[in-house]
């Protein structure tokens, strides 16, 4: 149970067997892993980094007890808060265990839970105080309220759902593993614009490719004649790709040689002559970001005239500012002149309201780096849907 990278390995062979994994989940999880009535394997709530044995006991007392827990207040107020603190249900919320208790889908259900911990707890506390004196509340037990971006305006708290990226990471950090997904799921459509192909497609040719995966393994060696050697394992999901950089590619790009990063290499591939694997020899490194900055032709806003707020031109402002680039270097023009370079891309607005559609494309002054932060705020303002990079054909 506490051997993480066992659990890894044994997850990743339920599903190439296609046998269905449950998440972990406080309605339905034992200690140990275990197998439903419906032939499901249920994920042990033992597996949860940060989740001991007395507060699982606690939690699986409290449900055999009591029956099914309705809500995360029900939740607190029987689960015995001697066992239970702050970081444990912390746990249980990072790790997808209290999604039954929260409607909304997981990413909105996770954001809800999280910002409710608190308030949730302090009720718990003072309905256990309330019951242990005897007093009944004039107007029952008092039920904190989380406003979502869906909820009718006027409560005190106000959450958006969780981003893809985010529910992936705590998973990796409270399982060990990414459960729901994985990182590279939400950029495949992008890669796909840039890239030569999916990993497992790879062939050997003399020109070199682009290629993206997910650092999943990082190794560091010298050669006989000490030159610096890094050997980066990336995974896309469809297959696993050793990439190695030498000497100068090493040491201009060694600090975007993170684990669990997402990163594009333009390498040769070619066949390994020792072992008969294919293998690539990096020759430039760069983030998702970079390359976007590189390849984007222009960033896309769709918007609706009957989905904006009043104000949408003011936050779109502050959006786009945030992100604009750094003044280019002026280039030589062909008379000999010099012109400042545009950096960035240009931003396109694909407008659309009852009587009328048209495309705005804003003035070299709005040009931005797109980059994720610019789009994930974006999105979540406008919509996932509304925001999108535009790549040459």
């Amino acid at each position: 149970m506490q051997n993480t990278d066992k659990i890894v390995t044994l997850v990743e062979e339920c599903r190439e067997m296609r046998l269905p994994l449950i998440v972990p989940d406080v309605n339905l999880g034992e200690f140990n892993f275990t197998v439903n009535n419906k032939r499901e394997i249920v994920y042990g709530l033992g597996a949860i980094k940060g989740l001991g044995e007395g507060p699982i006991n606690a939690i699986i007392e409290a449900r055999k007890s009591g029956g099914p827990f309705t809500s995360l207040l029900d939740f607190c107020r029987r689960v015995d808060s001697r066992a239970l603190n702050k970081r444990a249900l912390e746990a249980l919320v990072r790790a997808g265990a209290l999604d039954s208790l929260q409607e909304g889908g997981k990413d909105l259900a996770r954001a809800v839970l999280w910002e409710s911990i608190p308030d949730t707890m302090k009720a718990a506390e003072q309905s256990s105080r309330n019951q242990a004196l005897g007093v009944q509340d004039l107007f029952g037990d008092i039920i904190p309220v989380v406003e979502t971006p869906l909820s009718v305006p006027g409560s005190r708290t106000r959450v958006r759902p969780w981003s893809e990226q985010q529910r992936l990471t705590a998973e990796r950090e409270t399982l060990g593993l990414y459960f729901s997904g994985h990182p590279v799921d939400e950029f495949l459509p992008e890669l796909a614009r840039f890239t030569r192909d999916r990993l497992a497609n790879l062939k050997p040719e003399r020109e070199s490719q682009l290629l993206a995966g997910l650092v999943v393994d990082l190794r560091f060696m010298k050669s006989r004649r000490g030159e610096p050697i890094a050997l980066i394992q990336l995974d896309d999901r469809s297959a696993r790709f050793e990439v190695s950089l030498f000497g100068k590619e090493y040491e201009q790009h060694r600090e975007l040689l993170v684990k669990n990063s997402l990163l594009v290499f333009d390498c040769l591939v070619s066949i390994d002559d020792y072992n008969g694997t294919m293998r690539g020899r990096g020759r430039e490194v760069m983030t998702l970001d970079q390359a976007r900055a590189r390849y984007a032709r222009s960033l896309d806003l769709r918007l609706r005239h009957d989905a904006l707020t009043a104000d949408f031109l003011h936050v779109l402002e502050r959006q786009l500012q945030a992100h604009r680039p750094p003044p280019a270097p002026p280039a030589a023009s062909p008379d000999g002149s010099q012109k400042q370079a545009a950096a960035g891309c240009p931003v396109r607005i694909f407008y659309e309201r009852r009587d009328v559609r048209g495309t705005l494309v804003l003035g070299d002054p709005w040009r931005v780096l797109p980059s994720q932060a610019l789009l994930q705020a974006l999105q979540e303002e406008f919509g996932r849907s509304a925001v999108a990079l535009s790549y040459q054909s």
